[in-house]
């Protein structure tokens, strides 16, 4: 049997090396089937975390176990043992940052999906949750719900004030989740059929209609829905009959909007400031779509906040 003493530097520093792509494959598969399932995993940003994550930790372990490799040395043995605890306990911490901002609601609310993290959620927030399955942080991904804004008018009002200076939005208040097909009605109405993101995103239109036709899905029941991650807008795909989350994509749910088009969300056909809708609203908090606010004073006023039992789509 082979002893580490018998190794020379390099076969060492090839098994350490295994070693380390062991780990990154159990990271990456963590990262891109449960918690980034999808498009998410793009479109929320996690490829640049888990690379930025494991790849500093593989290049700098093994990094030390080439500088510090040499069979005589006497505490050699000790040497490779807290490299690797150094290098777990690294990993493991840097896992573990960024289990904070993993996933855990898909929110279905007025015209879009947002993608919300475990860190946009407080946890006096979550106790008020209506079900106990909502009163608790998902670490198998992310569970779809819609959310309904309150009937109060006073109460509305200040949710959006406050989503505006930067506190939690409507789909980060879970005290308003709702089952998603209460809420997918209205949703529903906002949608747009697939065929009208052809020459936006024709390759992936082309690879989400042949995803249809091996599992035998109509086309005229589905409708797409835009999607709001950390890193920007992208799309999901919806069954029309059973209500169900069928799919995700990173091209634009709300399609593009031409310059014209912007202008006259500004200033309105005659001459007034309408009120929120569609793309216009893609960086605003999304509770705005409930108060009569003018489009262009969101835009010019406090920051606004970026931000999905269904099971969430893996595809």
């Amino acid at each position: 049997m082979m002893r580490i003493r018998d190794l020379n530097r390099w076969q060492a520093f090839a098994g350490h090396l295994s070693f380390s792509l062991l780990l990154g494959m159990v990271v990456f598969a963590l990262f891109r089937f449960l918690w980034y399932p999808g498009a998410l995993f793009t479109l929320a940003g996690a490829g640049k975390l888990m690379l930025l994550v494991v790849g500093i930790d593989v290049i700098l372990g093994l990094l030390l176990t080439l500088i510090v490799f040499n069979p005589g040395k006497k505490s050699l043995i000790w040497d490779l043992a807290v490299i690797l605890v150094v290098q777990v306990s690294a990993l493991g911490y840097g896992v573990w940052v960024m289990a904070q901002s993993r996933p855990v609601f898909l929110v279905g609310a007025t015209d879009r999906f947002e993608l919300v993290t475990a860190n946009q959620i407080r946890a006096e927030d979550l106790a008020s949750a209506s079900k106990p399955e909502w009163q608790r942080l998902s670490w198998a991904g992310p569970v779809v719900v819609g959310a309904r804004p309150p009937s109060d008018p006073d109460e509305r009002m200040s949710m959006v004030l406050g989503a505006m200076e930067g506190g939690p939005d409507l789909t980060q208040l879970p005290r308003y989740y709702v089952p998603l097909p209460e809420v997918m009605e209205k949703l529903l109405k906002e949608s747009k059929p697939l065929a009208h993101f052809e020459s936006i995103a024709p390759r992936e239109v082309a690879d989400l209609r042949a995803w249809l036709q091996k599992r035998n899905f109509d086309e005229s029941n589905v409708a797409i829905l835009p999607l709001k991650a950390r890193k920007g807008m992208g799309a999901l795909m919806i069954d029309r009959p059973s209500a169900t989350p069928l799919r995700t994509a990173t091209f634009d749910g709300y399609g593009k909007v031409s310059k014209d088009a912007v202008e006259s969300k500004q200033t309105g056909a005659d001459g007034e400031s309408p009120t929120l809708s569609h793309s216009g609203r893609e960086g605003l908090p999304i509770g705005t779509a409930y108060a009569s606010i003018p489009w262009h004073a969101c835009r010019a006023g406090p920051r606004a906040r970026d931000q999905g039992q269904l099971p969430v789509p893996r595809a």
